[in-house]
């Protein structure tokens, strides 16, 4: 039986590196919404990086940084960073460049609908139990996932470690974007859907 929540995962594993292909291979950017895509992907990604650089997974209950803010402020730096990409993928004026677009909101409805939800019910009884007390009084007082504009003061101290940031293993995320924002940018040469566009 625990073969088949590993066969599951690999599913959702194989699905989401499909989707992300087909993203990327559908592109048919332009210069203004490819840098604002760009612009996008950067801000996400140092909202991950400030995360990271709190977060001592299981160790600590971070409320310090963006996690004043937001409980989960990595899922929302992810959120964004997808939003960016897609951004980056398509444009308004051709078929091509508006269906990666559509194709862009049924990604994000999954992650917001099916993903979180889901990686929400496995972790919060998890840390409910590592933390107890101080994580109700966290999620009393910071949003699950949309930020507060100010911060939740919680008495902690804790200050940014970028050694934080490597530990939690955040750098190799900052190439992935980097390398699909490459894609994208070069699939006018490459893509086989070059010259689809409408």
């Amino acid at each position: 039986m625990k073969a088949i929540p590993s066969i599951l995962r690999l599913l959702r594993k194989s699905v989401v590196f499909a989707s992300g292909l087909l993203l990327v291979a559908a592109s048919d950017p332009r210069p203004g919404t490819f840098l604002a895509g760009c612009l996008l992907v950067a801000f996400a990604w140092a909202l991950r990086i400030w995360s990271f650089g709190h977060l001592d997974k299981n160790l600590h209950m971070t409320t310090t940084g963006p996690y004043a803010h937001t409980r989960n402020p990595a899922y929302l730096g992810s959120f964004l960073a997808l939003l960016g990409v897609g951004l980056a993928a398509g444009n308004p004026d051709t078929l091509r460049g508006q269906l990666v677009w559509g194709f862009l909101a049924l990604l994000a409805a999954v992650f917001l609908f099916e993903y979180l939800p889901r990686k929400f019910r496995r972790e919060y009884p998890r840390l409910q139990a590592i933390f107890g007390e101080d994580l109700e009084r966290h999620a009393a007082n910071v949003p699950n996932f949309l930020p507060r504009l100010g911060s939740w003061r919680s008495g902690d101290a804790r200050k940014f470690s970028w050694a934080r940031v490597t530990a939690n293993h955040e750098w190799p995320w900052g190439l992935v974007l980097a390398l699909v924002l490459a894609g994208i940018a070069t699939s006018p040469q490459w893509s086989p859907f070059t010259g689809a566009s409408g």
